[in-house]
């Protein structure tokens, strides 16, 4: 069997071990029910903000999830930024559709987003932090849609940088751009980078070196979700932000 074979089949099984994981009926309801409303979240997440937003003295940090995610993820992680002192006021979950639309879409999407939040911290340049495919929503943002000069630090957490063969196990845009040497990593080229996580035991970032780009560091020996919440991953985040 071909390296290229051999990937996409080890892919294709860890996208159904993951898949079974997850399947028991009370989340696969919620799953449904979180489908139907990406559409609109996404969409809410670029309106313009609404009213008087009282402005706020922080550079502002915009937290970007995954395929398949959502903004609460972020929830302990955004904690202990609070516990530290870091102002709730400037700490944003970008949503986007990710089972759905192109990361493309999703990188004009949080243009308009990081366009409408900086006027209330003064035009401060924002800071991310994405997972997984967040990232390369992020670096496509940063390379393709000004987000170069609207951001002063990217920091990715298991983003298939260079592709992934998971991404041969699911069918969607985002998907086929995860994919090794998609046209869409091709147009990246390696560039967009700043910061980038990555660990050992990341069971859906294959081979876990494709989530090094840019200055890259080994970070605590965590699964793709630990990325998340594990402290070790947040005290390496703290450190580069």
């Amino acid at each position: 069997m071909c390296r290229a074979s051999k990937d996409r089949t080890q892919g294709i099984r860890a996208w159904l071990l993951h898949t079974k994981h997850t399947s028991n009926k009370n989340k696969d309801t919620a799953m449904k029910k979180r489908n139907k409303l990406l559409p609109a979240l996404a969409l809410a997440a670029t309106l313009p903000l609404a009213g008087a937003v009282q402005a706020c003295n922080a550079d502002p940090i915009v937290f970007v999830h995954g395929y398949s995610g959502w903004g609460s993820q972020f929830d302990n992680m955004i904690n202990r930024f609070r516990n530290d002192g870091v102002p709730a006021c400037s700490m944003y979950k970008f949503g986007y559709n990710s089972l759905g639309a192109s990361n493309k879409t999703s990188a004009r999407q949080l243009r308009t987003y990081v366009n409408n939040l900086r006027p209330n911290h003064n035009n401060r340049r924002a800071k991310i932090i994405a997972h997984s495919n967040g990232g390369l929503v992020s670096r496509w943002y940063r390379v393709f849609e000004g987000g170069a000069n609207a951001t002063n630090r990217l920091v990715t957490l298991g983003t298939p940088h260079h592709g992934t063969s998971w991404a041969y196990g699911c069918f969607s845009p985002a998907c086929f751009e995860m994919r090794y040497n998609s046209s869409f990593l091709k147009d990246l080229n390696g560039r967009g980078c700043d910061i980038s996580l990555w660990s050992n035991l990341d069971e859906i970032i294959i081979p876990n070196s494709s989530a090094r780009c840019g200055t890259s560091r080994q970070t605590s020996s965590t699964s793709h979700l630990g990325l998340l919440r594990n402290q070790g991953v947040y005290n390496d985040i703290r450190r580069y932000l």
